[in-house]
C-alpha cells in the first residue's frame, strides 16, 4: 500500500516510542505498523479486533487483542509473552483517570479506570523496545493527556496533583466539589504544546487535498405528542441531569424505559426529513445517540431502501461496512460513541438526527467519510428540534465543549 509524505517522514524519524496523534483517515495505523520491530502487540476496541482491520493490514508478527478482553485477562491470556511493540489504538478510550481522588489504606490517590491500570501495568512490566498510542483526539481532556504521558513513562502518577492544578478548577455543584478543565489561552496553549513533546500531531488536512464541507442546520418542528410529553416529563425526573437526557430523548421522537416505565415512541418529522435527504442523495451516514431512536429508523425505512447499524453490540462490522460501500443506494444508521475504527468513504452526507454528548464521538463521527485525496464535497447536515438538541449542538459543535461540562458551567 502506497505511503504519503507525512507517514514516511514519521517513518524515516522512527521514533521508538510516542503517540501518533493524526486527523481520522490520515494513515495512522498503516503508519505503526511499518514503525514496529518484532512480536507486536495490537490493543484496540473490540470491532477492530473482531473485522480483522489489523490483521489485512499486518506486516510481520501481529497479535490483535481487544481491550475488553485485556482489561478483563491481560494477567492471564498474556503471562510470559514478551512483545517488543505494543500499539494502542483509538488510545483516548484508555486514558480513564478522574480529576478526582479515592482513598486507599487513608491516603488519597488517583481514580483510574481497571484498562487504563491494565495498560499501565502490562507496559511497565514488559518495557516493550517499541510504543505506540493512535489517537486523533488526545487533547479535548487534560487528564487524557496525562494518561499519555503515563502510558509513555514521560509522568508518573505521583505528580497527578500538581498537574490537576495546572489544568483545572474546582467549583461547587449540587453540595459537591467538581474539577472543570481550564479553557483559557494560556492553558490551551500549555495542553498543546504537551501534546507535541510526546508525539506527531496533525490533521488530514495538513497533509493532504480534503473534500470541501459544507454544514448545514435544520431545524425541525416538534409534533403535538412531543410538546404534550415534554410538558410533563419534570415531574417525573425531579434530578436535572436525569431530565436532560429525558427532554434529549423526547426531541427524537422516542422515550427509554426503566424499572418503573416502559419505552414510548412519538411521531416526529426528522423521519420525514431523513427520507427526503436519502432520496436526495441515494445513500446516507445517519447518527443517532439512542438505540431506540436507530431502531425507530431502521422500523421506517426497511420497506424504503437496505438499512445497515453499526452498534456496540453489531457483530461482523467489517462485512457491513462492504456491503455498505458497495451499495449504490442505503442508509447506514450509527452511534457516534463507536464510531472510531470504520471508514465510509462513498458516502457524501452524513446525517446528526442526534447528536453525541462528547466532543470527541463528534470529531470521530466527522472523520468516517474522510480519506486523503477523496475529494467528493462532503455535507454535514443537523435536525435540531428542540431546546436540548439546539443546546448540545452550541456546546459540542460550536463551542467544541462536551455538553455535561456546559450543563456545569451554566449551572455555575
Amino acid at each position: 500500500m502506497k505511503l504519503f509524505k507525512h507517514q514516511q517522514d514519521i517513518i524515516n524519524a522512527d521514533p521508538k516510542k510516542c503517540g501518533l496523534f493524526l486527523g481520522t483517515g490520515s494513515g495512522k495505523s498503516l503508519t505503526a505498523l511499518h514503525l514496529a520491530r518484532g512480536k507486536t502487540l495490537v490493543i484496540c476496541p473490540k470491532t477492530t479486533a473482531e473485522d480483522g482491520t489489523w490483521i489485512k493490514n499486518g506486516i510481520g508478527n501481529v497479535t490483535v487483542i481487544s481491550k475488553e478482553t485485556f482489561r478483563r485477562d491481560w494477567d492471564t491470556k498474556l503471562r510470559g509473552i514478551r512483545f517488543d511493540t505494543i500499539i494502542i489504538d483509538e488510545a483516548h478510550t484508555v486514558c480513564g483517570i478522574s480529576p478526582v481522588f479515592k482513598w486507599v489504606k487513608k491516603q488519597p490517590v488517583p481514580k483510574t479506570s481497571q484498562l487504563f491500570d491494565a495498560c499501565l501495568n502490562f507496559i511497565q512490566q514488559t518495557n516493550p523496545e517499541r510504543l505506540y498510542l493512535l489517537t486523533a483526539t488526545p487533547v479535548r481532556n487534560p487528564l487524557a493527556v496525562f494518561a499519555l504521558m503515563c502510558l509513555l513513562g514521560k509522568k508518573t502518577l505521583d505528580s497527578f496533583e500538581s498537574f490537576r492544578r495546572a489544568f483545572y478548577i474546582p467549583v461547587k455543584m449540587n453540595h459537591r466539589e467538581i474539577y472543570m478543565a481550564k479553557k483559557d489561552e494560556d492553558s490551551q496553549d500549555k495542553l498543546g504544546k504537551l501534546v507535541q513533546s510526546i508525539g506527531y500531531t496533525g490533521r488530514l488536512s495538513d497533509f493532504a487535498d480534503v473534500p470541501e464541507q459544507t454544514h448545514r442546520v435544520v431545524n425541525v418542528p416538534l409534533s403535538k405528542e412531543q410538546v404534550y410529553r415534554l410538558s410533563g416529563i419534570a415531574m417525573e425526573y425531579p434530578d436535572p441531569l436525569v431530565l436532560v437526557g429525558k427532554r434529549h430523548q423526547i426531541e427524537q421522537g422516542v422515550l427509554k424505559g426503566d424499572e418503573y416505565n416502559l419505552s414510548e415512541k412519538f411521531p416526529t418529522a426528522k423521519l420525514a426529513i431523513l427520507e427526503d435527504l436519502y432520496e436526495e442523495f441515494g445513500k446516507v451516514l445517519i447518527f443517532a445517540k439512542y438505540t431506540e431512536q436507530i431502531e425507530q429508523i431502521a422500523e421506517h425505512f426497511e420497506a424504503i431502501c437496505p438499512v445497515y447499524t453499526l452498534t456496540g453490540s453489531t457483530k461482523d462490522r467489517g462485512v457491513v461496512i462492504e456491503a455498505a460501500e458497495r451499495s449504490s443506494n442505503c442508509i447506514v444508521i450509527a452511534q457516534a460513541s463507536v464510531s472510531a475504527g470504520y471508514e465510509l468513504p462513498s458516502f457524501r452526507c452524513t446525517i446528526f438526527a442526534s447528536m453525541d454528548f462528547s466532543v470527541v464521538s463528534y470529531i470521530q463521527a466527522l472523520g468516517r467519510t474522510l480519506r486523503i485525496n477523496n475529494l467528493q464535497k462532503n455535507l454535514y447536515i443537523y435536525l435540531l428540534s428542540g431546546d436540548i438538541d439546539k443546546r448540545v449542538y452550541k456546546s459540542v459543535v460550536e463551542n467544541k465543549m462536551d455538553f455535561q461540562e456546559a450543563i456545569y458551567k451554566d449551572e455555575n
